[in-house]
């Protein structure tokens, strides 16, 4: 994985999964996104940098 912009992940995991997952991604993205079905959206989680803030909604 090179990295980028935005990374959005989707699927069911433990908490301590999903924290280390963040967590490592967080080093090559400027933004992580989780979905959340009740929103049918994705919502940004953690965030580095100007084009998204923590708790964004992206499609």
């Amino acid at each position: 994985m090179k990295g980028g912009e935005i990374i959005k992940l989707n699927g069911p995991a433990t908490l301590p999964i999903a924290f280390v997952l963040a967590h490592k991604l967080n080093h090559l993205y400027q933004a992580v996104a989780v979905y959340d079905p009740k929103l049918s959206k994705y919502v940004v989680a953690i965030a580095h940098g100007g084009k998204y803030s923590l708790g964004d909604l992206v499609d």
